[in-house]
């Protein structure tokens, strides 16, 4: 279960960062790429370990159920707009609000098996 949560963690932090450039028009959106990090780093200590650090996983659900947060939050500030795709919206932020649609399952699914994993480490799954 470890390598799962490592391998979405992996592609989590990957389509989490270029969601980092649209902060200024939506500031949440600065905090995604460092939730991302910090699960994947947790993830890669935790699988290296050999599954045995069970709240490392609950502190990656932690950060997972956070970036999901933050992602629908800038988000919503990006789509907020009066005219979306207009002059105020720019290249950036369009990529980044693309992105940041990609994040969001991702993070949520990462949530889950993050949760699956902490339980077969403290051993009641």
């Amino acid at each position: 279960m470890e390598w799962l949560a490592l391998a979405l963690w992996v592609l989590t932090a990957a389509v989490a960062l270029p969601t980092g450039s649209a902060a200024f028009a939506a500031p949440p959106l600065g905090l995604v790429p460092p939730l991302g990090l910090a699960g994947l780093a947790l993830s890669v200590i935790f699988a290296v370990g050999g599954g045995d650090a069970g709240g490392l996983m609950w502190v990656a659900f932690g950060l997972a159920i956070g970036g999901a947060v933050t992602t629908g939050l800038g988000a919503a500030q990006l789509i907020a707009a009066d005219e979306p795709g207009g002059l105020e919206l720019g290249r950036a932020e369009e990529h980044a609000s693309a992105f940041a649609g990609l994040a969001w399952p991702f993070f949520l699914t990462t949530a889950g098996v993050c949760v699956l994993a902490a339980l077969a480490a403290d051993g009641t799954l």
